[in-house]
């Protein structure tokens, strides 16, 4: 009888460890699932404030100045993060030909101080529009990728 109950406290101590193991092991995935969610929110959160940097240019009417603006956003990212490049089309073709800006007033757009000198009115009259089925995304991440601009007629 003595060896009876001392085995049947030996399995119940046995059922009682496997108890506590199985406990730690749900609570360490739970904490695992946990982290892996809270990882994706701030991938997420972190790909929605890249792409609110540009997403306001996604517009039809654009004045000079906002093409400019977001041309040196463009820049910038693109020589601060190369492995978030955004393609862009704001091109001489488009800003001399189809807008009428000189060479010298081309030149100016892409110089940080020479903007400043081009003619108020030609800042203010023209207009630009993005090309809303131009805008791609990395399948990767959804970032912004390439962005296109065109003259608003």
């Amino acid at each position: 009888m003595e060896n009876a109950s001392k085995a049947l406290l030996m399995a119940g101590g046995i059922l009682i460890a496997l108890l506590i193991l199985g406990a730690l092991i749900m609570m360490f995935t739970s904490l695992q699932d946990y982290q892996n969610t809270n990882d994706a929110q701030t991938k997420n959160s972190q790909i929605a404030q890249f792409n609110n940097q540009f997403e306001p240019y996604n517009k039809d009417s654009l004045t000079l100045m906002e093409l400019k603006s977001v041309y040196n956003k463009i820049e910038s990212n693109n020589a601060q993060h190369p492995e978030y490049k955004i393609e862009h089309n704001i091109n001489e073709a488009l800003l001399k030909n189809k807008a009428g800006l000189s060479n010298d007033d081309y030149n100016k757009f892409l110089t940080p101080n020479g903007f400043r000198t081009i003619d108020d009115a030609k800042k203010q009259n023209l207009k630009f529009k993005c090309l809303s089925d131009k805008i791609e995304y990395k399948n990767l991440d959804n970032r912004i990728s390439k962005m296109y601009f065109d003259i608003n007629n």
